[in-house]
């Protein structure tokens, strides 16, 4: 499910919304390098990036289009990764269009419940796809709880373990914006019981187009029990670094 074996041609054939959204993002990040080496008045990130300030005096459109734009390399790099690994199977396991709303509705979301969180900082801006991405782990995770059937014991596991990770990281890491983070998963994890209703298993394409495999198989009841315990663990790991850092 994680594991991307897919070359350039049938990966962009087989995940669609995928491939768009980060052309979108790489190609936003290459026009501000550009502003900022030709020192042109077009900065997206200027223009884009959900600033406080601006929101509040009406730019609304900031909210979406800051999940498309990144301040740094690493940034877009580091998101642009995690879109690759995780977006591919939710994109084929719900349908293309499903996913593409899934996506732009948990990051616009979690850029709005940021702002209101942090509605009196009015120099507060934020920027990136973080959010989304998160969202996508956070609907792994639903899967992983209400919909087993659809994926492996193994698979589940990684998502909980990567979820730990991410959680560490955002809550030891600087610049890093806890409530986007926060509100992306939380958001992702509600939207699998909307979207999730409907997921099918994951296929993975074949290079012809042709699907092979399901990525299916029975879960073992010794895992269920071991999931459940990773679940609770992440969670409680999750909540006592939030309490922690605003203390």
């Amino acid at each position: 499910m994680f594991n991307r074996t897919e070359n350039l041609k049938t990966f962009t054939r087989s995940y669609p919304v995928v491939s768009l959204f980060i052309l979108i993002q790489v190609s936003l990040f290459v026009i501000e390098l550009l502003n900022d080496w030709l020192t042109l008045p077009y900065s997206p990130l200027y223009y884009g990036s959900a600033i406080n300030l601006f929101i509040a005096q009406g730019e609304w459109w900031r909210v979406v289009t800051a999940t498309f734009l990144h301040y740094d390399f690493w940034h877009v790099a580091f998101n642009t990764f995690g879109l690759v690994i995780f977006g591919p199977a939710v994109e084929r396991m719900i349908g293309s269009v499903r996913f593409a709303a899934m996506y732009l509705l948990v990051g616009t979301l979690a850029n709005v419940l940021t702002y209101f969180t942090t509605i009196n900082e009015f120099g507060y801006a934020q920027a990136g796809a973080s959010g989304a991405i998160l969202g996508l782990l956070g609907f792994y995770v639903y899967l992983a709880r209400f919909r087993r059937p659809l994926i492996l014991a193994q698979d589940a596991q990684l998502v909980y373990i990567f979820t730990a990770v991410t959680a560490v990281f955002t809550l030891i890491g600087s610049n890093v914006s806890v409530f986007g983070h926060l509100y992306g998963f939380l958001l992702g994890f509600l939207a699998g019981f909307v979207f999730g209703k409907s997921a099918v298993p994951f296929t993975r394409p074949a290079p012809s187009g042709r699907s092979f495999g399901t990525g299916y198989s029975p879960r073992p009841s010794s895992n269920g029990q071991t999931g459940k315990i990773l679940f609770y663990v992440v969670i409680g790991l999750a909540l006592f670094g939030l309490v922690a850092r605003f203390l």
